[in-house]
């Protein structure tokens, strides 16, 4: 595990070092500028290494674009940003949390998110354009709540 990992919000300034590593790890970049401000950012060396967001639709947050370098993998490095927008959601009106994850469905276990239809997803979720991105992928759904 890397120790001197420093975590931060992310600057508009990141936006293009952020979708690098998004498109590395291939995920999309199509609407992340527009939630730059909602972004975790791990750093590393002076380098974005890591990187998570949190996109809010009314009691509800999801968690998307959780991308490691892959230098860095199993180093901890996406849990700080993960945690930081998990603890932020429970400070707000947010109830639950969902993820779409086609690699790492044991990974956010540990957060308390569990499998679940996507037929329970709300349906302003549904709208988002990351989830109807991952609805047309083999991801699987997944819930935690937040109260």
């Amino acid at each position: 595990m890397l120790t001197d990992v420093v975590v931060r919000s992310a600057l508009r300034s990141d936006w293009h070092h952020i979708a690098a590593l998004l498109e590395q790890c291939g995920l999309p970049t199509s609407d992340t500028y527009e939630l730059i401000e909602d972004f975790q950012v791990a750093i590393y060396e002076d380098r974005i290494v890591g990187c998570a967001a949190a996109e809010y639709r009314g009691s509800h947050v999801l968690i998307r674009s959780v991308a490691v370098e892959p230098a860095y993998r199993e180093n901890g490095i996406a849990t700080r940003p993960v945690e930081i927008l998990l603890m932020r959601a429970r400070g707000t009106e947010a109830h639950d949390a969902y993820i779409f994850s086609t690699v790492a469905p044991a990974y956010f276990a540990r957060w308390g998110f569990s499998l679940v239809a996507t037929e329970e997803v709300p349906h302003e979720v549904k709208l988002l354009p990351a989830v109807q991105r991952a609805a047309l992928t083999s991801a699987l759904c997944m819930r935690c709540e937040l109260g």
